[in-house]
């Protein structure tokens, strides 16, 4: 259910001369043995590497320096988990130049593991450094290291230019080859500097102990002294009595998580006419659990659509940065419905019920929330991915707000512009960010241009819709305090949905989440766009009768990320500038 979902890049190919190409090359750089791209079988099962696709990027601006920016990403995405390595590129001229570098991942090069993923960045208050946490893994038990499983921090105090050796802050010594699969599994890694604190961060991440477990708790490695010395594991939240005491779940501890977590940290003024400018710290977290009189089986055993789970989106407190956490959750959005996405919507029974997906199955995690907070003012907001907003149950996006500090928040209202009674109304994967100014954007992505003529070939677009914070707390056109400003279209032009490549829970275009951040009244959006084929069929690389393994290379130019800077004035916003940073 939640086996690792990264990717990685940089100069990694592995290849011999017969499979090397111009085109790999390009994207790699550096070639690896074939003996390295061995070391990426699965046991008792295919893998395929797609060492042309980039997905789930993450972006960071200085806080001091609008002209630094940093971005990373995975590359060379693979099939059941994973990336061979990280992708990163820096700009020391506000994005009209992009030079690429990398942090020591891939063993293959020198570094400490065979896959990582997740990666997420985050600027220290000072500008000095900037933080990189990757979830990383190895397939096959990797005898130069005792760490084949866990979760890495690797910091730049250049800008992103170069990057500290990879520091462990969580591991386990088993692999995903592991035939027994009793080994703990860290999924979704996030990492957030403090803003109020130059020394301070926070790594947080959901931990699945043994990996087979339904049961997933958050847990967290802090720094007070700029990522010289972090702390012990610790746990963050057990989601298991606090559902149990409040009669949400089936009291079974094996049938609940806590995943998709993220640290946002509240603003810190003595005094102030807004909110409760406290600096406490907020865990933001998604949990998922068993309706009340579900078995054990029926939880575990639950598939789309969904009869037996509840999702709903939390959040948990800590007002001594990080030590301790409040153990009982501020429920955000109450257990909503939050179907898949396919790229033709859903089948329906005679009472309008879903019974399955048509077309293709797109890989974008639809519980991954995004949390963003005013620097200013303390406003809060979520926007997430619901079915709630629509009859049909196809997905939009909701928005809820908080004013107090995030202990209480508004009823989610639907706010992608995706037209209703469009062919294909579906949107999807929202990330949020905020300026000082009160401008809420949110990056998400629709197929409001696919006519449906074509099930193989989806259109695809990347959208930012804006928002202005009103006085009112009721006010506004949302009815939240947020009033519609306008949408820009990021894609020049629609790319297909189903190029990207295919893992084990669907087509990875745009993956579990893209980025967007801010700097002054600039919204920085990066995500992956497609391109056009025809696509080369994947080859046979290695095969391994023994353990009936098999990994096929996919060559083909899939993927890229994508930078969009948007300047923000004072009536409406601009596109100033996209950049394929491959």
């Amino acid at each position: 259910m939640h086996f690792f979902y990264c990717t990685r890049r940089y100069a990694l190919l592995f290849c011999t001369s017969i499979l090397c190409s111009t085109a790999l090359t390009q994207v790699f750089g550096d070639l690896i043995s074939h003996a390295c791209l061995d070391r990426q079988e699965v046991y008792g099962t295919t893998t395929t590497i797609f060492t042309g696709s980039a997905v789930e990027p993450t972006i960071a601006v200085n806080p001091k320096n609008k002209n630094h920016i940093v971005a990373a990403w995975q590359q060379g995405r693979i099939s059941n988990g994973g990336a061979l390595d990280a992708g990163i590129a820096y700009s020391k001229d506000g994005g009209k130049h992009w030079h690429k570098s990398s942090v020591n991942f891939q063993i293959c090069q020198g570094g400490i593991i065979q896959r990582a993923g997740d990666e997420w960045l985050s600027y220290s208050a000072d500008g000095k450094k900037v933080f990189l946490c990757a979830a990383v893994l190895n397939a096959t038990k990797e005898p130069n290291t005792q760490n084949q499983f866990g979760v890495v921090v690797s910091i730049s105090k250049d800008d992103g230019a170069t990057w500290s050796e990879p520091k462990f802050l969580f591991s386990s010594m088993e692999y995903i080859s592991d035939p027994t699969q009793q080994f703990a599994n860290s999924d979704k890694t996030s990492i957030t500097a403090d803003p109020n604190h130059a020394k301070r961060a926070i790594a947080v991440w959901a931990t699945f102990n043994p990996s087979t477990s339904s049961h997933g708790n958050a847990q967290s490695c802090y720094t007070t002294d700029g990522g010289k010395n972090w702390s012990q594991v610790q746990l963050i939240y057990d989601p298991f009595p606090d559902l149990t005491q409040k009669g949400l779940s089936n009291g079974l501890q094996n049938d609940n998580h806590a995943s998709n977590n993220v640290v946002v940290i509240l603003p810190k003024k003595k005094k102030s006419k807004h909110c409760r400018l406290s600096g406490d710290w907020l865990n933001f977290t998604v949990r998922g659990y068993a309706k009340p009189g579900a078995t054990d089986a029926q939880f575990t055993n639950d598939q789309f659509p969904y009869k037996y789970s509840l999702t709903d989106i939390a959040v948990v407190r800590s007002q001594n940065h990080g030590k301790n956490w409040n153990p009982t959750a501020t429920i955000i959005v109450p257990s909503y419905v939050n179907n898949l996405t396919y790229t033709g919507g859903y089948t329906y029974d005679d009472h309008g019920n879903i019974t399955g997906g048509l077309g293709t199955l797109m890989r974008n995690d639809q519980t991954l929330p995004s949390y963003t907070v005013n620097p200013k003012n303390g406003y809060l907001y979520v926007a997430y991915q619901s079915s709630e907003f629509r009859a049909d149950q196809l997905p939009q996006i909701g928005l809820t707000t908080s004013r107090d500090g995030g202990y209480t928040w508004t009823k989610g209202q639907r706010i992608s512009q995706t037209p209703l009674d469009g062919k294909n109304p579906q949107a999807f994967t929202p990330f949020i960010a905020v300026t000082k100014c009160g401008r809420v954007g949110v990056l998400y992505f629709d197929f409001r241009h696919d006519d449906q003529a074509d099930p193989t070939q989806t259109k695809m677009d990347a959208w930012l819709v804006i928002y202005q914070e009103v006085k009112d707390p009721h006010g506004g056109s949302t009815g939240i305090g947020l009033d519609f400003v306008q949408e820009i279209r990021l894609s020049e032009k629609s790319y297909i949905a189903q190029n990207g490549p295919n893992t084990s829970q669907g087509v990875m275009t745009d993956g579990d989440y893209q980025f967007l951040t801010t700097h002054g009244k600039h919204f920085y959006a990066i995500y992956t766009k497609s391109f056009n084929g025809p696509f080369n069929p994947a080859t046979v690389f290695f095969t391994d009768p023994q353990h009936n393994a098999t990994i096929l290379l996919d060559e083909n130019y899939r993927t890229a990320p994508f930078v969009s800077i948007i300047k923000n004035k004072k009536k409406d916003a601009s596109l100033v500038s996209t950049t394929n940073l491959e």
